[in-house]
């Protein structure tokens, strides 16, 4: 049973999951929804690999019941006892772990959600009027803005408040694009052609504003100097100890990286998740060791990401995956900052205790 629809489902998620425009890292989550079920991306699967068989199933009335449920005041308390009824509302002989998304899905009356964070999006996800840029550039009956909030049950609860006063506003019509501030995009449908043909018009309409107003980055590599590269990045494979063996260090070189001002907070959960919340930024390469060290004692964690001035930007890792997915993750960072900066009238980076709950 639903293996047309599932395997519709698989198929949106490797199409848009795969490429590096719309995901990177395996971020985001996809799902379909019948009369009595939800199937859902589960925690820790990519987007690009999933299989109809992948997805986490749910009672769909059990989910909407906890609506009507007073949930502790106390957040760990109430967060602990919602994941107890997400956990729950799996049907007998389910064992993973369903997206932290998943009462946020089950809001959509439409069968298919895809919901990712690309670049394009983030640049105005994360810029200082996000909220109003949405609405100057898309249909205000169909789309919906939600400010910066904890993930969870909260974010679900403000999304759904969201969804009613819109509602209100349009005649009752659902809507079928949410942006989140500082996260992204979901897409709704009933079916999942329909949802992706949502999602590239959103970036197409919005690469073609970056494109009008020579907002989109510069990620061209520029010449280097590479015996000043290669030590640096032999000083950080032993600096870096992540893991068991020698770190592996990426780097790149571009005009985007080398004007990025390293000071500024992170933008999104999955620059953190991945890149940590701070970066290391030298004005040279001989105070490495100390300023690793620095770094680590104040902020309890290792540089992942450092930035030399004037020669570019360096990606630890335990592993050559680990490094490569920190440099692609952080360098949408970049561009993302570029663009709004450029395009959109500044960053809007994560509030201090957003980025603290992320980190722990």
């Amino acid at each position: 049973m639903f293996e047309k629809e599932l395997t519709a489902l698989a198929e949106m998620s490797n199409k848009y999951g795969s490429n590096p425009e719309f995901v990177l890292a395996g971020g985001g989550n996809t799902s379909y929804k019948s009369e009595d079920y939800l199937f859902i991306k589960g925690s820790g699967t990519a987007l690009s690999t999933i299989t109809p068989d992948g997805f986490v199933k749910l009672s769909r009335k059990e989910l909407d019941a906890m609506w009507d449920k007073d949930y502790p005041a106390d957040e760990d308390a109430r967060e602990a006892a919602v994941l107890a009824d997400m956990m729950a509302a799996r049907v007998p002989g389910e064992e993973r772990r369903p997206s932290v998304e998943t009462l946020l899905h089950e809001l959509f009356p439409q069968k298919y959600i895809l919901h990712v964070h690309p670049t394009s999006v983030n640049g105005i996800t994360c810029c200082v009027d996000g909220g109003k840029v949405i609405e100057e550039l898309f249909d205000t009956a169909t789309t919906v803005w939600v400010p910066l909030c904890k993930p969870g049950y909260i974010l679900a609860c403000n999304c759904r408040d969201a969804f009613k006063l819109k509602m209100k506003m349009n005649g009752g019509i659902f809507p079928n694009t949410l942006y989140l501030e500082n996260h992204g995009i979901f897409v709704a449908a009933d079916t999942a052609d329909e949802a992706g043909a949502l999602l590239v018009a959103a970036y197409n309409k919005i690469m073609d504003v970056a494109k009008k107003a020579n907002g989109v980055p510069d990620t061209a590599e520029l010449p280097c100097d590479n015996a000043r590269v290669d030590a640096v990045k032999a000083k950080l494979t032993t600096l870096y100890t992540e893991g068991t063996d020698a770190a592996v260090v990426e780097f790149t070189s571009n005009k985007a990286a080398i004007e990025y001002d390293p000071t500024t907070k992170a933008l999104s959960p999955d620059h953190i998740v991945y890149c940590k919340a701070c970066q290391l930024a030298l004005d040279s390469e001989d105070t490495l060791e100390t300023a690793f060290a620095e770094f680590e004692a104040k902020n309890g964690y290792q540089a992942r990401i450092v930035f030399v001035k004037g020669l570019g930007m360096f990606a630890c890792g335990k592993d050559e995956k680990a490094a490569g997915t920190a440099l692609e993750v952080f360098m949408d960072a970049v561009q993302g900052t570029t663009f709004t900066k450029k395009v959109l009238g500044g960053v809007k980076p994560m509030t201090n205790e957003m980025i603290d709950i992320i980190m722990n």
